[in-house]
């Protein structure tokens, strides 16, 4: 033994999930052809692609694939108790250091208090699985890039408040996204969870 800290790989026996929103594919495009024509010149280490884009819900980790239907069950529980609602795409932000950031992002906009709700619903439905809610607050946003390394400050330029991509859309559903790292699109939808609450 060389004493360094034994590290169990994923596999088939696990899955790396968490649950989010999937952007429409028309969006998707609009973020993208943002992306090339305004940004795509800053020096960051992880761009997203584009098939990936998404507003994230919940993490949940490494779950072992024989507990996923029992999950699966559980968010569609969470589900039943909400009716679409609407999102739309705003302007750019970021996380870290002014200037210098560790996450480009861009701020989710529309029916944010819908958004809350199912994601604290969503929460509650797991923790009694054994997930844990993450300690920090939740902030929607859909990652567009991570890890700044250019010499100059991002320039003010591309923070636009009127900068908007696309029309709002309707989410009537979320989904459990499985990360296949190394690969292209990186996260894979292994479940559809429909939001099937009907209004009176």
């Amino acid at each position: 033994m060389n004493g360094l800290p034994l590290v169990v790989p994923q596999t088939a026996q696990t899955q790396r999930l968490f649950t989010a929103i999937a952007l429409p594919s028309e969006h998707k495009k609009e973020l993208r052809r943002w992306v090339e024509q305004d940004v795509n010149e800053l020096s960051f280490r992880k761009w997203t692609d584009f098939r990936d884009y998404h507003v994230t819900l919940q993490f949940l980790g490494d779950v072992a694939t024989k507990d996923i239907p029992e999950l699966e069950q559980a968010l569609f529980q969470a589900a039943a108790a909400h009716s679409p609602f609407t999102l739309g795409i705003g302007e750019p932000g970021t996380f870290g250091r002014d200037g210098f950031p560790r996450v480009l992002w861009r701020v989710v906009t529309g029916q944010k208090d819908c958004l809350n709700q199912l994601h604290q619903s969503i929460v509650q439905a797991t923790e009694p699985l054994g997930f844990k809610p993450e300690e920090r607050p939740y902030r929607p946003h859909i990652t567009v890039a991570r890890s700044y390394t250019g010499q100059e400050p991002v320039p003010a330029s591309i923070f636009q408040s009127d900068d908007r991509i696309g029309k709002p859309w309707e989410v009537g559903e979320f989904v459990l996204y499985a990360t296949r790292m190394g690969q292209k699109p990186m996260y894979q939808i292994i479940q559809t969870i429909p939001l099937s609450r009907r209004n009176p």
